[in-house]
Order: structure tokens, then C-alpha cells, then sequence
């Protein structure tokens, strides 16, 4: 019996690409052995398979793409299960937004794309490449999938069993809510947490509201709704966390504060600071994930332009005086003295730190936690260590006037101290110092550096696509021709490496070098105006200047810069 040629099979026959009688039966046998006739075709050798491409490529009105030259490190792996992939054998190539890019080499199977659709939710739009180059990219695709998920599966259960709760006795109604170690709740949290540090989230916020249970997470510096499980797990998802944390479960009116360290595979260990909060639908819980691997301690990464670098290599360089990092909170401040403190670290210097709470431990570093109840307070730890012979001394903030007064004190007798204030800018930091009741004169002697910083979201490397910008805006954004000659910045796409268009964090800065006219002008309570001509004078960036440069570099957005500046 004949059997009926149409679509692509028809095309082929009429621009002679296959025989027809072949045709025919390999529409038999392909349907017969349930694979796609472009397949069939292909794997016989009854067609050549550039041509088919090409012709499919037509056919459907579909790009052609060379399968063979896409990166496939790029690909989302974790958007179409594997089973999927196989059955229908597709590459997931990216996703933008609400749509998924899959690579196919016979698009005609509806039933095929409907089944990718509902279970990823996404929109589906296609590309057409080579058949037996498909193969090839998805047999190497599912290795990638085969390693994340055995990576992924390693961890994970590493995760289950190395959580650590920072308690050797728990109370009655901690045993009782431990014996739901195995349920899906407990977890649903360990994976929450495997996911956040996977994406290097900085926080999880647990929130409930009225009607609904919502998880974020901040990932380069912004949140990002995650899921929402049940409202009825609120108290549930709560105890369970401050188990973790050795908080106590019964107290549900005040705010708490406890940790949680993790062991995951390679001896990798994370801490996590908890933090519960009663609001008026139940407790907010926000987690700090402090995960070394996400932390560089190489001055190169910071951000710094070169003189920038240079300047602040040059202050620790001295023997004593005080350099000032200051920025909202977030702004990548501690990273920035961690930076400094680990390239001073040696055999020869005593170097001693006071933090709320320790971020990051640096071996070699006398580092000391402020503890309200054992009445360790920023000026009470700065007072004993001056007592035990430092030569670098960090403190993690200056919050009050005691608090002054012994830093610059320390200062002045023979100490480097490295500090931070929360301030807009480099100026603002001197107006913060004074308001509080710190005389100019000190403030001109021991200020030796100030620094101000942001951070701003990076865009991927792997996605970053040029756009043109009139030279009107560029100069009304402040983008000159000096500072960029071309018309043509960069802006976020998005890809399945990145997901958003953008991939961790670059920082610009202020970096004021306090010279012999800087702390004239100190002196004499210049005004903000004054301060910034001196920065002018002298070729110093401020903020708005090197975000814009970076945006310059490819680094990061104007929308990035004109957010932050």
C-alpha cells in the first residue's frame, strides 16, 4: 500500500534530495521503530543530513544553527529533565525571561513540544541543527547533567547527615521536633539551602504573610522570589530553623540571633547566621550565608583602577594612621579590609580584629567576636587589645563616640587601624565623624585614607551583548568621549549560565588619599563642595565617575550605575 507523502517528506522528493519509493517505506519504519522520520532518514543514509537540516531549516521557517560550535557549558541544566531530553531529543541551549531555546532537528512533533511546555512552563522556541550533530551534543549534555546531579547528590547528602546543631542538650520540645529529621520538611530546608549556596545567594528571607509563605533569595545583591510553600508550615519551617540555629523554640516575641555550620564534601565548611524577627503573622527568619568560596581575598578582584590600588597599598603600608572604609550596608566594605589585612599578614606583624560577628577567618589573624552577653563590646575588645601588643588593629565598625575616641587614640600611639563607617561617600564619612563629637584637628592628623565603595551587579561574560547608545544620552549620563569614545556599551540578556544577564559583583570606589592639602581643608571644616573641587584638583574619582567607568569597561550596566549613583 502507498503510502501518502506530505510536509517535509513531500519537499525532499520534489527537490530531489531523496528517492520516493525510500521515502515511503522509511515513513513505515520510522513510524514502526517510534522515532522521527528526520531521524530515520538520517541514520539509513537516505538523505543528506546538511541538506535535511537545511530544508527543515526552511521548511518551518526555523534558524539554522551550527550545533558544534555552541558552548555547551552554557546550557541550563536544570530546566528539562533527562528523560525528556532522550525521549525527544532535544538540547536545552538558554533560557530569556519566560521562554526556553531548545535545539531540534525535526520540529513537526507537536505532541513532543506541547509535553516540554507543561512541564517547564516555559514558552518554547526552536533552532534546527544537524541530526547526528544533535546526538552528539546530547549524549554530551547528558554527561554534564550526569556529573551536576552526581555533584549535586554527593553534597546533598553530605548536607543531610553534617548539619550541625550547636546544641549537645536539647530541651524536651527540641527531641519531640527532632524526630521529624527525616520528613520532607527537614529536607525541603537542607535543599534550600544546598540551592541557595549553589547560587551564591548571600541570604535566605523566610516571610509569612496572611495568606501567603513566601522564600527569597539575595543573589548579587538583589532578592529574588524563590518559592512559596503552604502557610500552613510557618511555625513548622521555624522551629525547625531555630533548632538548627540553638534558639529557643518557645520564645516567639523577641528577636533571636544563633548560627549554623555546615560540612559539606572536601572538608568545605559554611557558616550561617540566623536571625528570627516576630512579625504579625508569624516569625521572619533570615539566614547570612557566609561561604568562603564565594570570598577572594586577592586585592586584583576588587575592582580597584590602578591608582586606586595604589593608594590603598600605600596607606597599609604605614606604620599608623587610620583608613576608613565606609558604604551603605552590603557595599562589599569587609571584603575590602579583609583584602588589606590578608596582603599585611606575615610572621612579623600582630595583627588583631574586632567584628560583629567574624565574616571570614584568616589564619594568622587574632580575630574577636563582640558578645553583648558576655559583655564584649566594641570598645571594651578594642581597649584589651591594645593591651596585647598589636601592630594592625581592624574594627568592624565605629558606632559611637567611645567607640572614636579609642580608634583615633590607638591611631596616633604607633597602630594601623583600618575601621568602617556606614556613610554615602568619602566627604560624608568626615560630617559623621564630627557629628558625633570627634574634633577636626584629630581628624586631620590620623585619616590617612578614605575609601567609598559600592557594589554593582557584573554582567555575564557569556551573554553580554553590545548596544548603541545616541551620543546625546551617553553625555547626558556623564559618559564623555574621554571616558568613552565609542557609542556602543553593554547591557544584560540572559543565558542559562547566568539567568538574569548578570554574574556576581564588581565594585567602584572613592579612593581619597588624606595629603598635606586634604588635611588643611579637614582642618579648617571644609564643606562637602570644597572636598569634592579637591578630588577634582587632584584627578580622584568619586562614585558617579568609576561606576561609569566600569559601565566604560563592559563590566557592568548604565541601569546598573544610574541604580547605584
Amino acid at each position: 500500500m502507498a503510502v501518502k507523502i506530505v510536509g517535509l517528506a513531500r519537499r525532499l522528493v520534489a527537490e530531489k534530495l531523496a528517492d520516493e519509493a525510500k521515502v515511503q517505506q522509511a515513513i513505515l519504519d520510522a513510524t514502526h521503530q517510534d522515532t522521527s522520520l528526520a531521524h530515520y532518514l538520517v541514520r539509513n543514509k537516505l538523505v543528506d543530513q546538511f541538506a535535511l537540516a537545511v530544508t527543515t531549516s526552511d521548511e518551518f521557517q526555523l534558524p539554522l544553527i551550527e550545533i558544534e560550535s555552541f558552548d555547551l557549558d552554557s546550557c541550563p541544566v536544570n530546566v528539562v529533565e533527562a528523560d525528556l531530553v532522550k525521549k525527544h531529543r532535544i538540547l536545552p541551549l538558554s533560557t530569556n525571561g519566560k521562554s526556553l531555546f531548545l535545539a531540534i532537528s525535526y520540529p513537526g512533533d507537536l505532541s513532543a513540544i506541547d509535553e516540554i511546555a507543561f512541564h517547564t512552563g516555559l514558552k518554547i522556541e526552536m533552532v534546527i541543527a544537524e541530526d547526528i550533530k544533535l546526538d552528539s551534543a546530547i549524549n554530551q549534555y547528558l554527561q554534564l547533567i550526569s556529573r551536576s546531579y552526581s555533584s549535586k547528590t554527593a553534597i546533598d547528602s553530605k548536607l543531610e547527615d553534617e548539619i550541625a546543631i550547636n546544641s549537645a542538650i536539647m530541651s524536651e520540645a527540641e527531641e519531640e521536633l527532632s524526630t521529624f529529621d527525616e520528613t520532607p520538611l527537614v529536607r525541603f530546608i537542607n535543599n534550600l539551602l544546598l540551592e541557595a549556596i549553589a547560587l551564591r545567594a548571600s541570604d535566605i528571607h523566610f516571610e509569612p504573610y496572611e495568606s501567603v509563605y513566601r522564600i527569597r533569595f539575595r543573589i548579587d545583591g538583589l532578592l529574588r522570589e524563590m518559592t512559596r510553600p503552604p502557610v500552613k508550615l510557618t511555625a513548622r519551617l521555624a522551629s525547625r530553623i531555630k533548632i538548627m540555629a540553638h534558639l529557643d523554640i518557645a520564645e516567639k516575641r523577641a528577636p533571636q540571633d544563633g548560627r549554623i555550620r555546615i560540612r559539606l564534601a572536601g572538608k568545605r565548611t559554611i557558616d550561617v547566621r540566623v536571625n528570627s524577627l516576630p512579625t504579625l503573622w508569624g516569625e521572619k527568619i533570615v539566614m547570612r550565608i557566609l561561604d568562603p568560596l564565594n570570598t577572594d581575598l586577592n586585592m586584583d578582584t576588587l575592582g580597584m583602577e590602578p591608582g586606586q590600588k595604589e593608594a590603598y597599598l600605600q596607606a597599609l603600608q604605614k606604620q599608623q594612621g587610620l583608613i576608613l572604609v565606609t558604604g551603605p550596608t552590603g557595599s562589599g566594605k569587609s571584603l575590602t579590609l579583609y583584602s588589606g589585612l590578608n596582603s599585611l599578614n606575615s610572621n612579623t606583624k600582630n595583627i588583631s580584629t574586632v567584628e560583629d560577628p567574624v565574616e571570614i577567618t584568616i589564619e594568622g589573624i587574632n580575630q574577636l567576636a563582640v558578645n553583648a552577653k558576655t559583655g564584649i563590646s566594641f570598645s571594651s575588645a578594642l581597649r584589651a587589645i591594645l593591651r596585647q601588643d598589636p601592630d594592625i588593629i581592624m574594627l568592624g565598625e565605629i558606632r559611637d563616640l567611645e567607640t572614636a575616641e579609642i580608634v583615633l587614640r590607638a591611631a596616633q600611639t604607633g597602630h594601623l587601624v583600618l575601621t568602617t563607617l556606614h556613610t554615602l561617600s568619602a566627604a560624608a564619612s568626615l560630617d559623621r565623624l564630627r557629628n558625633i563629637g570627634i574634633p577636626r584637628y584629630n581628624l586631620a592628623s590620623t585619616i590617612s585614607l578614605i575609601v567609598a565603595q559600592r557594589l554593582a551587579r557584573r554582567l555575564c561574560e557569556r551573554c553580554k551583548e553590545p548596544v548603541e547608545i545616541p551620543e546625546k544620552v551617553l553625555t547626558e549620563q556623564g559618559l564623555t568621549a574621554e571616558l568613552h569614545p565609542s557609542p556602543l556599551l553593554f547591557r544584560a540578556k540572559g543565558c542559562g549560565d547566568c539567568g538574569n544577564g548578570f554574574r556576581g559583583r564588581i565594585g567602584f570606589y572613592e579612593v581619597v588619599p588624606v595629603s598635606k592639602s586634604l588635611s588643611r581643608i579637614i582642618m579648617e571644616g571644609g564643606t562637602t563642595q570644597r572636598f569634592r573641587k579637591h578630588m577634582r584638583k587632584h584627578g580622584l574619582l568619586d562614585l558617579r565617575q568609576a561606576a561609569l567607568l566600569k559601565v566604560a569597561q563592559g563590566l557592568t550596566s548604565l541601569e546598573e550605575a544610574n541604580r547605584l549613583t
